[in-house]
């Protein structure tokens, strides 16, 4: 994207996005209508009478609906009458998308004079990959014409490579209207009598064409994912608190649900009800299905329900690898990076219709399955994605490790892949302490976390199957793994640990908030869990707003770089899950804090993808960075984490438990009630109150099912301020025989 869009209205289901400027139009930088990542409207105007109308008001009702008052004043006019120095037109649009887009215009005469004119409606089609500006533009050919006896404009697109051929198309029709249209070159025109106090209307419907499938709007599908919307909204979990914290929950909830792909739960997940979510990665860029972040958000996001976790969990398995492919950068085992739709990828000149450029998905579904069973207590989930974990692994060992030294390496080997499989998967975000690009191969720090505790939770999960001898042999490879892993990274002089191994095992000596990852895996020792934390929120990385993605003392630091300084809501919640571990209470009140103070500094108390890296005395709000998608999955579901970190739930539903882990409340929040969180088949609603020092006690108001609550301590804490009764569940869960209690000490982090 090439200009920020703060100034754009964005409005979007599944895979259509609808970008426009304030007034409705289409025309400039990365507007436009688009459908399966392809720009099939580049240009839309309204103008009565060669004018085009002023925006009086506007607004989104829904994130799939748009309305806006326009006006078009009438000239000439006096104080005697009968036509008026303030008569206008006023011209009324409704838009709604449920597949492509559904339009309504009205125009009203404000006056007692009537008038002749001509609407004209201006279209034109690009027909612009999402993926252009890295993979260019294919030899394509775009046909216009008009349908009389349809009364629809249409545009055709053709785009052929090496024998394959992509087809899409848009059709402009026109459905109802007082009356008729007439084509002109640059779209068609209504000629129009109003009456005094006189009304005109026209509906128009956006159908868009992708090979032999024709999208049209449709309105009772519309109506359903409303009333979907309107069941989601009244039945999910609430929080009842200060607006500082009401508020972004609120938003990150909602934006979940209307980030999901309707199409995606259709093909993969085998329901219709909304039982499995699968989530767009961020508007108005990422449709489609992301691994990565796909799991994530199910992960960080199951204090609302498993719905997320679940759609995520359908696709990453049924996408896995099978076959050794460069192009895609795919190996057996190895989990999908991206699921792209446009052209390019129809034609073979981009491989991410089905991209595995990453080393985090793999991870990342482990993850996300041992927290579903940690919610839901829903062994059969385990059993469903037993074999795709362990194929991850086989993965891990036989491709992920390029030279047997126990460490993942990534390498790029399609020519139109990612030069960076890690986190941070821009191409240019691994560097040298100079500024000097690292080359691959690459072992980034944070993915032998990421590994560490997949290979842990994977031994829980082996423990709740009744495997024990495979599960001994996880714990014991993890075990080794964290020993290693602090040898080769750790900087003694920094205090901290080094972003990366380069190809020769020396270490890329960087300060950058990669190393956070590995507090919140829990791979750190003890000892330096304090020290490791107490840099991330040091001036270079700590920004006021958050912990830079690279400390402002590096050459290459750029506030609006998208790796390489930009603060990534996302992250914060890792790192205040890693303060949380360690018992660091005031780090994490610290970033709770700065989370929650961005959040609410936003429109609507939603945070971006990502911020600018500016420090936060240099003005009075946050930076967002310019091309930050938003709404974006992550970035919701970080705040719905940093949510429960703070109140401190933590479940484990095949024991019918909540563990509450050192809830805290900030100064200026003396009360937090939660309501409907659901463990297991247990719901309950509790209170929680701030006591002087910052602790919070807490009540139980409402539970149905059974649910034991009880207190705990971090898992590794190092904070020295352990409360009554805390070590109670801990000491339970380390006596405790059986299956069950084992499983509960892997995923809880008593190892």
């Amino acid at each position: 994207m090439d200009e920020d869009l703060l100034t754009r209205v964005i409005a979007y289901s599944g895979y259509t996005v609808l970008c426009s400027a304030a007034d409705g139009s289409i025309g400039d930088g990365q507007e436009g209508l688009w459908d399966h990542d392809c720009r099939i409207l580049s240009r839309h105007r309204l103008s009565i009478a060669d004018t085009r109308p002023t925006v009086v008001s506007s607004g989104q009702p829904s994130a799939d609906r748009w309305e806006a008052v326009l006006r078009v004043a009438r000239t000439g006019g006096s104080d005697a009458g009968p036509q008026l120095p303030q008569d206008a037109l006023e011209i009324d649009v409704r838009r709604w998308i449920g597949p492509v887009l559904h339009e309504t215009i009205r125009v009203q005469n404000h006056s007692a004079v009537g008038c002749q004119t001509t609407l004209l409606l201006e279209f034109d089609a690009d027909f612009r990959d999402r993926l252009a500006e890295y993979d260019g533009d294919p030899p394509s050919r775009v046909e216009r014409g008009w349908d009389e006896a349809l009364t629809t404009l249409r545009f055709d697109y053709r785009a052929e490579h090496e024998g394959r051929t992509a087809i899409r198309g848009v059709r402009v029709g026109v459905v109802l209207a007082t009356s008729p249209p007439k084509p002109v070159d640059a779209g068609f025109e209504f000629g129009i009598a109003l009456e005094p106090n006189g009304e005109w209307s026209a509906q128009l419907e956006y159908a868009s064409v992708v090979g032999s499938d024709v999208r049209t709007p449709d309105a009772a599908e519309h109506d359903r994912r409303s009333r979907q919307r309107a069941r989601w909204a009244a039945g999910r979990l609430r929080i009842d608190a200060d607006e500082r914290l009401a508020a972004p929950f609120a938003r990150a909830a909602d934006d979940l649900f209307d980030l999901r792909n309707f199409e995606l739960e259709r093909r993969w997940t085998s329901n219709d009800d909304g039982a499995a979510w699968v989530v767009n990665a961020g508007m108005p860029m990422f449709t489609g299905f992301f691994g990565r972040d796909a799991l994530t958000v199910g992960w960080q996001s199951a204090m609302l329900g498993p719905r997320a976790t679940l759609g995520a969990l359908a696709v990453a398995a049924a996408t896995q690898a099978t076959a050794d492919d460069p192009w895609r950068d795919a190996e057996p085992g190895k989990m999908i990076h991206e699921m792209r739709r446009g052209p390019l990828t129809e034609i073979g000149l981009s491989p991410r219709d089905a991209y595995y450029g990453t080393q985090t998905t793999p991870a990342m579904f482990v993850i996300a399955l041992s927290e579903a069973w940690h919610w839901t207590g829903d062994t059969t989930l385990l059993r469903r994605y037993r074999d795709a974990a362990l194929r991850a692994f086989e993965w891990a060992e036989t491709f992920g490790d390029l030279d047997t030294d126990g460490f993942l390496e990534y390498r790029q080997r399609s020519p139109k892949g990612l030069k960076n499989h890690g986190w941070k998967d821009s191409n240019e975000a691994v560097r040298y302490p100079d500024g000097r690009l690292v080359a691959n191969p690459i072992a980034t720090v944070e993915e032998q976390a990421f590994h560490y505790v997949a290979l842990v939770r994977m031994a829980e999960i082996l423990v709740a199957l009744g495997e024990d001898e495979a599960a001994d042999r996880f714990e014991a490879r993890a075990a080794r793994l964290r020993e290693r892993w602090h040898e080769a990274f750790w900087m003694p002089d920094e205090g901290f640990y080094a972003l990366a191994l380069d190809a020769d095992k020396r270490q890329v000596r960087s300060i950058a908030s990669n190393a956070g990852h590995a507090l919140g895996a829990g791979i750190v020792p003890p000892e330096q869990a304090r020290v490791v934390a107490d840099r991330l929120l040091e001036g270079d990385l700590f920004s006021g707003w958050g912990v830079r993605s690279l400390s402002n003392r590096h050459p290459s630091f750029n506030p609006f770089a998208y790796h390489l300084g930009a603060v990534w809501p996302v992250e914060q919640a890792t790192f205040v899950l890693g303060f949380k571990r360690y018992g660091l209470d005031d780090h994490v009140e610290r970033l709770v804090a700065a989370v929650l103070d961005a959040a609410v500094a936003f429109p609507d108390a939603r945070l971006p993808e990502a911020l600018s890296g500016h420090d936060r005395a240099e003005f009075t709000g946050p930076v967002r960075y310019p091309t930050a998608n938003s709404p974006q999955a992550w970035s919701a579901s970080a705040v719905v984490q940093v949510v429960q970190i703070m109140l401190g739930l933590y479940p484990f539903a095949p024991l019918h438990l909540l563990a509450l882990v050192r809830p805290r409340l900030p100064e200026w929040l003396p009360a937090v009630t939660v309501r409907n969180l659901r463990v297991g088949r247990a719901t309950v609603d509790l209170r929680f109150e701030r006591r002087p020092d910052g602790s919070a006690a807490h009540r139980v108001l409402r539970r149905r099912g059974s649910i034991l609550i009880v207190p705990a301590g971090p898992p590794q804490d190092v904070g020295g301020s352990t409360r009554t009764g805390e070590e109670a569940l801990r000491f339970g869960l380390r006596v405790a025989p059986g299956r069950l209690a084992r499983a509960a000490r892997l995923g809880i982090g008593l190892v």
